[in-house]
């Protein structure tokens, strides 16, 4: 039996318009009428997670910024945090970059990101889908190092747009020569980096000991290289048919895509003990 389920919003829960599948809905109420706790986890700062997400029945906890944080719905703060240093900050905006690559920041929950970015997000990578997203629930901000060093105690993430390989994968090197940081990506053009401790694995497995809920009491899905820790610290841990191959071979098990109601399927068949 089953005491919890956590899953990735983009990609994964959420279809491409950006909401839960009807199925999925009925599946996931059904689970919480039960009182298996659903837990959302997500590479979004708290405060870019969709209403339909927060106020779902039955959520109150919501695992933000890739691990970083832990919300309580009801009580409206975080729980847990996972700071990223302010000196590990530093160090990677100073290494050298093109201009093609653009910061993002969260901060106390909030998503800022380059202005330049804001304007034009498709320029950096962005799909049509995204670029709303970007333009809906970003923070503008002219100068993205300065801002970083004035909140380099208070970072919850930070994050590197580039759209080109080469480029990105150059940065991805000297990231990984840098102490004290995790360095994980959601979609492709994406470089995301958070506290060495952080990670959605290590933060629902500190949730779980919170509940005093056993690992092998849990459910988890993703679709994306940043749960893969999170699928591998559980007992059922769940890939979209649409993941990338990586999230595939740490799963417990492959379900349908988020378009074919995946989480639903898995869980109906996790709750008849199939």
């Amino acid at each position: 039996m089953i005491k919890l389920i956590a899953s990735d919003l983009d990609g994964t829960l959420l279809n491409r318009a950006k909401e839960i599948p009807e199925f999925t809905r009925r599946v996931l109420g059904e689970a919480t009428a039960r009182g298996i706790h659903f837990v959302p986890a997500t590479g979004r700062a708290f405060a870019a997670v969709p209403e339909e997400v927060r106020q779902f029945p039955g959520v109150e906890y919501v695992i933000t910024s890739n691990g970083a944080t832990i919300y309580s719905v009801s009580q409206g703060r975080r729980i847990y945090q996972c700071l990223m240093d302010g000196e590990a900050a530093e160090a990677l905006i100073k290494i050298p970059r093109s201009e093609g690559v653009v910061l993002e920041a969260f901060v106390e929950g909030e998503p800022y990101s380059e202005t330049r970015y804001v304007e034009n997000p498709q320029k950096y990578g962005a799909t049509e889908y995204g670029a709303r997203y970007v333009k809906k629930t970003r923070h503008p901000v002219p100068d993205m190092e300065a801002f970083i060093r004035q909140n380099r105690n208070r970072l919850d993430s930070i994050a590197f747009v580039c759209n080109e390989e080469n480029e990105r994968e150059r940065l991805r090197g000297s990231f990984q020569q840098q102490k004290d940081i995790y360095v994980t990506s959601s979609v492709s053009h994406l470089l995301e980096i958070g506290h060495k401790d952080a990670g959605k694995g290590n933060t629902l497995l500190w949730l779980l000991r919170f509940l005093g809920i056993s690992p092998s009491e849990a459910a988890a899905f993703g679709d994306a290289d940043n749960d893969i820790e999170m699928l591998s610290g559980v007992k059922y841990g769940f890939a979209m048919a649409n993941g990338t191959e990586s999230c595939k071979e740490a799963a417990f098990g492959v379900t349908g895509s988020n378009e074919e109601d995946g989480v639903g399927t898995a869980v109906i068949r996790l709750l008849r003990g199939e």
